[in-house]
């Protein structure tokens, strides 16, 4: 397929005669892997995507860059939420595929759709989780790769509703499968100044044998050993020699630490946490103002329409300049 700008003397005059097309970088992309959080980043706060922001999630696929999730969602929850358009422009990109970094890093799918990496959480630990919850009274999640695990239906599970992740399951006890089934990390679930009153005792918990997260106030997360979105993102850019180099890595919240930190671009969201704007490179708008697709029109498709961040290191690139003929020629582009 062809189609045909117009050029003038003046850049103003251009006449784009085909529709189909919304922009062309005009430099080869620096950026070639995007990790992108979910919550608080690629959904707005009443967790729905931005067309915006799915316009140019399409587009840098389009463009051939790896886009993928890094999310504490399951990867049913991740899917679920990014609705179907999205859904099928990944599987169309990875050849049916969802790869992606899930549960915070503690199962990582590569390009093929493969597990490249898992890790679960040790019995001896889930214990110490199990009888922490009961003694506070918290409700306790637990996640079996797509599936969620809770004991009993509670007001506090049902906040996991509007987060599209799979419908908890009740298993009555946790001794009914501990040690019978994996469980790649745990969650407590209460108020917000419940999680912010206790806290500190599961830190001291988990100190040395498993870390501690938050994305979400009224949640805390346990996670294996040293497990984290960082090291999950690690792992996936290992499976195809990927380099942090050309990451380009989208959050908002404490478990986006390491990622953020490890990723040569790191962005923050404009409502993201304190603590990920200190370690990020750049912050540009918030979900709630499409941030994402700022950020990826800044560093991946070049696209000045959207002005979203106030980064040094994209300033120092120049848009290509489109240079006036002295006479009115067509120039003819082809698309592949």
């Amino acid at each position: 397929m062809a189609f045909y700008v117009k050029r003038s003397t003046t850049i103003e005059s251009i006449a784009v005669q085909s529709k189909k097309v919304r922009s062309i970088p005009s430099h080869r992309p620096h950026v070639k892997y995007v990790t992108c959080d979910v919550d608080g980043t690629l959904l707005n706060s009443k967790h729905n995507v931005d067309p915006r922001v799915e316009a140019a999630i399409i587009d840098t696929l389009a463009c051939g860059v790896k886009f993928v999730c890094a999310s504490g969602k399951s990867r049913q929850g991740v899917l679920n939420s990014v609705g179907p358009t999205i859904e099928e422009h990944l599987r169309k990109a990875y050849g049916g595929q969802v790869p992606g970094v899930f549960l915070n890093g503690l199962i990582v799918y590569g390009l093929k759709g493969e597990i490249v990496y898992e890790k679960t959480v040790p019995e001896s630990t889930s214990w110490k989780i199990v009888n922490k919850a009961r003694e506070l009274g918290m409700t306790l999640v637990a996640y079996n790769e797509d599936r969620i695990l809770c004991e009993k239906f509670d007001s506090e599970t049902e906040k996991l509703r509007p987060y599209k992740e799979p419908h908890p399951e009740p298993i009555g006890k946790w001794e009914n499968v501990i040690g019978k089934v994996p469980l790649h990390k745990f969650m407590f679930l209460a108020p917000v100044e419940e999680c912010k009153k206790y806290r500190g005792e599961i830190d001291i918990l988990m100190e040395g044998e498993a870390k501690v997260t938050q994305a979400i106030p009224d949640m805390i997360e346990i996670l294996p050993g040293q497990g984290s979105k960082g090291a999950g993102v690690e792992m996936f850019l290992d499976s195809f020699g990927g380099k942090f180099d050309h990451l380009l890595a989208l959050g908002d919240a404490e478990n986006d630490l390491e990622m953020m930190s490890m990723a040569k671009y790191g962005v923050a969201m404009g409502n993201a946490m304190t603590c990920l704007k200190k370690v990020a490179k750049d912050i540009t708008k918030t979900n709630d103002e499409a941030g994402v697709a700022h950020a990826l029109n800044r560093y991946v498709l070049r696209n000045n329409s959207l002005n979203g961040l106030s980064s040094s290191l994209y300033n120092r690139v120049e848009p290509a300049q489109i240079v006036p003929s002295q006479k009115n020629e067509a120039i003819q582009l082809k698309i592949m």
